[in-house]
Order: structure tokens, then C-alpha cells, then sequence
């Protein structure tokens, strides 16, 4: 049975944007597993990776990102601990001592690296949800007669920033 581009759109809204299991969205759209499975490796094939999309969107979410923030704190936190006890240890060896800093320095390098690019694609997709929902939310405040011509717009104009175009 052929389902209209408004089934794939809404099935694709409810796996990238609410987060939802791919079964719950199926269940949800009354679209069959492998159907939707298969219209999510098209739409990968033309280059709308829709996990890719829902891991942006996760980064974006609030959550996440003081998940993130708090996780880097905590890091920090303890890498200064280390770095004091370390620093009052009178027993530890030159050598150790050395060690114990070069250890702790590729762990810090490390630890930076992955939070300033969990990953180059989901940073920019992430960025360009955000700039999206300030549109959302300006024209809601300032021209609140359009937001349906919106809507319409924007789930196909986000799949095509998906696609990187």
C-alpha cells in the first residue's frame, strides 16, 4: 500500500524530532516496520541520515547539554583533585610523579577534544535547529497569522538541510 509523502513526513517528525522508539512511531502513523524502515534508508541514501538528524536534535536538547556541561564540571572537579593530591604527595618518586602528569595530561587532552566536537556534523545540525527555533519562536511572537505556512514549510525544509543542500 502507497502511504503519502505527509505519512513519511509525519513517521520522520516522530523518530527525529519527539524521539520516539521507531516501533512507537510506527504504531503512531499506522505505517508498517519495514516500510518505515526502508523509507529511512532512502532518505539516508539521498542524504537525510535521520539518526544523524536525531542525535542533532538530542545535542540541542536541553537536557543533553546541561547533561554534557555537568559531565565536563565533574571531570574538571576531579582532575583538580588529582592534581593537588598530587602535588602534596611527598612519597612519590620523580619518576611517578612524571608519569602520573603525562597520564593525566593525554586524559585532559582527550576529554577536551570530545566535548569541543562530539562531532562536526550533529555540532552543525545542531546549530541550525537552534536557529530554526528561534525563527519559530520570533515569528509566534511577531506574526502569529503565518505560523501555518510555516509549518507546512518547515519539516521538508528540514530535511533538506539534512541533506546538507
Amino acid at each position: 500500500m502507497a502511504h503519502a509523502q505527509e505519512k513519511r513526513t509525519q513517521l520522520r517528525g516522530l523518530y527525529v524530532h519527539q524521539r520516539l522508539p521507531m516501533e512507537t512511531a510506527c504504531k503512531k502513523t499506522g505505517v508498517p516496520r519495514s516500510t518505515a524502515d526502508r523509507w529511512k534508508r532512502e532518505a539516508a541514501a539521498e542524504g537525510d541520515d535521520w539518526d544523524t538528524v536525531r542525535a542533532a536534535v538530542a545535542l540541542g536538547d536541553e537536557n543533553f547539554s546541561s547533561l554534557s556541561k555537568k559531565l565536563l564540571e565533574d571531570y574538571l572537579v576531579q582532575h583538580q583533585a588529582t592534581m593537588d593530591l598530587l602535588r602534596d604527595d611527598r612519597k612519590m618518586s620523580p619518576r611517578e610523579r612524571a608519569e602520573t602528569l603525562a597520564s593525566m595530561s593525554d586524559s585532559f587532552n582527550k576529554t577536551m577534544a570530545s566535548f569541543k566536537r562530539l562531532a562536526p556534523d550533529l555540532d552543525r545540525q545542531a546549530v541550525q535547529l537552534d536557529v530554526i527555533q528561534r525563527f519559530v519562536n520570533f515569528a509566534r511572537a511577531r506574526f502569529p497569522q503565518h505560523l501555518q505556512a510555516m509549518a507546512e514549510m518547515l519539516e521538508p525544509f528540514g530535511e533538506e538541510l539534512a541533506r546538507g543542500r
